[in-house]
């Protein structure tokens, strides 16, 4: 006698496929804020050629921390954007940017305002051997 109702695998699958909803939210929302690193300032964590997915919302509640990976509006020239880690959150709430190369200087990006975050670079998609997710 068999008993009616989903299998284990149907189950499983099912389960699977709402499990996956997030990530594929993040993905579409995502795809629109893609950037291609340009340069040599973030090595050795993001080279020259790197295709990144960026998220537009997780600083929309909160200013981006110190150590935390950003896309922002170059203040320089707002239609370029640049990807940068942040050095510190200074007193007056602005936030001062630097590089991951050890042997470049300090960037001569002056501190930046919130309002300029673009988003969080959170996976590298290309090129396909140094594809994953961002810390």
């Amino acid at each position: 006698m068999r008993r009616p109702g989903l299998s284990l695998g149907a189950v499983l699958f099912v389960g699977g496929a709402v499990a996956m909803l997030p990530l594929l939210a993040l993905f579409r929302r995502s795809w629109r804020w893609r950037v291609a690193v340009e340069g040599h300032s973030m090595e050795p964590t993001l080279s020259a050629g790197d295709w990144l997915l960026v998220d537009p919302l997780p600083y929309g509640a909160r200013t981006p921390q110190a150590g935390e990976l950003i896309v922002a509006r170059d203040p320089r020239k707002l239609d370029h954007w640049l990807v940068k880690r942040v050095a510190a959150v200074e007193r007056d709430g602005l936030l001062r940017l630097t590089g991951d190369h050890p042997g470049h200087g300090p960037d001569d990006v002056a501190p930046i305002a919130p309002k300029l975050v673009v988003g969080r670079p959170w996976l590298r998609y290309w090129p396909p051997g140094r594809a994953g997710r961002l810390a």
